[in-house]
């Protein structure tokens, strides 16, 4: 199981998921291993909060009980929760800037797109780290919680992840170069302000030719 636990006490488990590890049981194959279920071999009941995508590494915040689910789920819905990711995108991505394009449902081919008659809401702001010949690496922060809302927000820009089967290439590695890197909340019972922040994965640095 390709993840770590950074934080715990009686009420919440911050956890560093890898790449290519699901956060919930597969729809159609439930051996496949999964975040959720060996959390609560482990723990016992564990509420998910918020999910990152099978290609995508990150901290993840999970409650150990129904008060601590309830009041962090209050705060990811009044965007209270405060996230960051590092993303490579494909191309030289020009300057930092914000993203304010609305996101659609989910299509048959299982992507999101920009709708401007009945898409969602959704603002992006990128910031470039650094350049590199063929790819940059940049700072993202969400303002708002869309499902794959950066890797579509990249895509409508000219920019998409650099590994990507989704919204780039096809390809048979389903891990994406996008990583959460930072996350702060308050405690959801000592109501204390928590922030983790994680080094840049050993898969990114393996894309960016970075020791």
């Amino acid at each position: 199981m390709n993840f770590e636990i950074v934080y715990e006490d009686d009420d919440i488990l911050v956890v560093n998921k890898g790449h290519g590890l699901l956060v919930l049981p597969d729809r159609y194959d439930k051996d496949l291993p999964n975040l959720k279920d060996h959390l609560t071999e482990v723990y016992g009941r564990i509420f998910v909060i918020h999910r990152l995508d099978y290609g995508t590494s990150g901290l993840m915040v999970f409650a150990k009980n129904e008060r601590s689910h309830r009041n962090l789920s209050i705060q990811f819905e009044r965007s209270e929760v405060n996230k960051r990711y590092y993303a490579i995108c494909k191309g030289g991505f020009p300057a930092d800037l914000t993203c304010m394009l609305p996101i659609s449902k989910v299509n048959y081919h299982g992507r999101y797109k920009i709708n401007f008659k009945s898409g969602r809401k959704a603002l992006t702001s990128f910031f470039v780290l650094d350049r590199f010949s063929d790819k940059t690496l940049i700072d993202v922060v969400p303002l708002t919680g869309r499902s794959h809302q950066i890797r579509v927000h990249l895509k409508a820009l000219g920019y998409p992840l650099y590994y990507d089967f989704l919204y780039n290439e096809k390809r048979e590695d389903k891990r994406l170069t996008l990583q959460a890197y930072y996350l702060r909340f308050k405690h959801p019972v000592k109501t204390t302000v928590m922030e983790f922040q994680t080094d840049i994965s050993d898969f990114l640095k393996e894309i960016l030719k970075i020791s």
